[in-house]
């Protein structure tokens, strides 16, 4: 067993190219975001509406996120899995108290979600990517075993089972899938994590842009009304410009490959902020939460993430074992 300790990120060769990219692109965001603000003085002669300065507003707020979590995730990429273990571990954590927040599930439950994710992080992180098929079948058994307790102020039996159930998906939504992410840089496929953060996050910029600029059919009207079928285009294309302006991350690969990368990750993201925006639904808010300044909760920000890495992980060894 080898176990897996921290590296210096600054003597990762993918450093150098990792910092200038970053640097480039939160350059010409900031631009295009003044860029935008002159417009909008212009537009309005030199009065910005309410709208249009709430709305500059909340861009300016993502653009600041980013630049405080872009580089968080990028340092743990490159000081090795335990720093990924240690980032999975948090959201893991984070994202069950929202999680709770959203389904209504007693809190007591939360502390067996957080636990069964961290345990089952670790293992992967020890032991490799192996334990990942043993997750879902012991954490059946253990929410079952949970789902035969009683619930404080239940009225009904069955809400039993319905509290089971729910636990047990916020196992595999917050602590089994995040598990992925260490596998796969476990397995030494820093390059591809990082196309995976990367791709995920211009996914969903592009899918924001194009779909506030084009309108059209909603995909999901009574799951997200604002989401449309050209944001999903936009999904796509945020991701395949992922793959272009970070290809140094990657080995090379038939178009195909890539082509099929592209559509795993833009679809993955609309998929995941769908199977979010679901949660939030059922419960009637708006955000998970209101960690993150123009995003919301840590899940507004990482529904998409969590359901692509698993998607790129079974690509991977499917593609290039």
């Amino acid at each position: 067993m080898t176990m897996h300790w921290f590296n210096n990120p600054i003597s990762d060769s993918l450093f150098i190219p990792l910092a200038t990219l970053f640097v480039v692109m939160f350059g010409i965001a900031a631009f295009a975001l003044i860029i935008f603000h002159v417009f909008q003085v212009r537009l309005h002669k030199n009065i910005t509406t309410k709208s249009a300065s709430s709305f500059e507003r909340v861009l300016w707020q993502r653009y600041l996120t980013w630049v405080i979590i872009a580089p968080l995730f990028a340092g743990a990429l490159l000081s090795g899995p335990l720093a990924i273990a240690i980032l999975c571990a948090f959201l893991c954590w984070q994202g069950g108290r929202e999680y709770v927040l959203l389904t209504g599930i007693p809190t007591g439950y939360r502390l067996t979600l957080v636990a069964g994710g961290w345990i089952t992080i670790a293992a992967v992180w020890l032991f490799g990517s192996s334990m990942l098929a043993f997750g879902p079948i012991i954490g059946f058994f253990v929410w079952s075993m949970l789902a035969l307790q009683p619930v404080k102020g239940e009225t009904e039996i069955g809400k039993r089972f319905v509290t089971g159930i729910v636990g047990l998906w916020g196992y595999l939504y917050l602590g089994w899938l995040p598990a992925f992410l260490v596998a796969l840089s476990a397995d030494n496929m820093s390059g591809l994590v990082f196309i995976v953060g990367l791709g995920v996050a211009l996914s969903d910029v592009g899918a924001f842009c194009v779909g506030k600029t084009l309108g059209g059919p909603r995909l999901a009207p009574h799951l997200s009304p604002n989401k449309t079928w050209s944001g999903v285009a936009g999904n796509v294309l945020g991701a395949a410009l992922a793959l272009v302006i970070a290809a140094f991350a990657l080995p090379a690969l038939p178009l195909w490959q890539r082509v099929l990368l592209v559509l795993t990750i833009g679809l993955g993201s609309a998929w995941g902020d769908l199977l979010e925006s679901l949660l939030k639904r059922q419960r009637g808010v708006k955000d998970a939460g209101a960690l993150l300044p123009g995003f919301g909760g840590l899940l507004d920000r990482i529904d998409s993430l969590l359901l692509v890495t698993p998607l790129v992980y079974y690509l991977a060894q499917l593609l290039w074992r």
